[in-house]
């Protein structure tokens, strides 16, 4: 285990394999277990998994939420305790919202950018409800049913699903509510133009919800490939990590981003 302090949190972070590091970063609450089956792709890169403030082995019982653009900057924090000079900066559903926010604040350490459900601010009547009703739940601390419905939705193994079922039960119902507001309200759609970094967009196949998004990154963003996953809804990393993995070794390999 390693952690980096920032703001008087400590953030853990977990390093496997070597090379140009890839920084994967998870929804809330959802901790660095989201990427458990993306340590194969160590044989490519130096597989770096964080656990954002107040979730996982991170300090618990922070007394705020962290913004989008706090949660890039302990993604920060932590290339720096590693003095990487480059990063592939992947993010998963709100994830990737923190991983934009780091592209566009530090251009020059980014190698490269994957997003996987993701989305650049909430403008769809679906998406909107989803962030309403996870606002909504986590103030009426039902972190019980936020603890079964996360982890189920997502892993198929039961001893996975009950391992994270555990970690979510842990946060702050409260903190945990005000991050889904600030991950709502977070906007980016008017500077995807100075997004420069080549971009790749994962989603599934069934992921209704996103895909229109996608074209907001494709009339904006200067470099951008597009992966459909087969099968699949928005559980792209867990439920066809495979697939998931094979496409991000590729584009990796084929842009030599690495």
């Amino acid at each position: 285990m390693a952690y980096v302090s920032y703001q008087g949190i400590k953030i853990f972070y977990e390093v496997r394999g070597g090379g140009t590091p890839l920084v994967f970063i998870h929804p809330p609450a959802m901790s660095h277990l989201t990427f458990r089956y993306q340590y194969a792709l160590a044989d490519v890169g130096k597989v770096v998994v964080v656990d954002l403030p107040g979730v996982g082995h991170s300090t618990k019982g922070a007394a705020k939420a962290f913004s989008i653009e706090e949660s890039a900057e302990c993604i920060r924090a932590v290339l720096k305790k590693m003095r990487a000079k480059k990063a592939i900066i992947v993010g998963y559903s709100n994830g990737g919202s923190i991983a934009q926010e780091f592209a566009l604040k530090y251009p020059n350490i980014t190698a490269g950018v994957v997003l996987i459900g993701g989305f650049p601010e909430v403008t769809s009547f679906l998406l909107d409800k989803e962030f309403k009703l996870g606002m909504w739940a986590a103030k009426k601390k039902w972190m019980n049913l936020i603890s079964y419905v996360l982890p189920h939705a997502h892993f198929k193994n039961k001893e996975h699903a009950k391992e994270m079922q555990s970690v979510i039960k842990e946060v702050n119902p409260d903190v945990l509510s005000e991050t889904y507001r600030l991950g709502y309200e977070y906007q980016s759609i008017g500077r995807l133009n100075q997004l420069t970094v080549p971009l790749l967009l994962i989603y599934g196949s069934r992921d209704l919800i996103m895909h229109n998004y996608m074209y907001d990154y494709l009339k904006r963003a200067h470099d951008v490939e597009v992966v459909y996953v087969q099968g699949v809804a928005h559980q792209v990393p867990t439920k066809r990590q495979d697939e998931c993995n094979q496409a991000i070794r590729e584009w990796l390999l084929r842009r030599q981003i690495l």
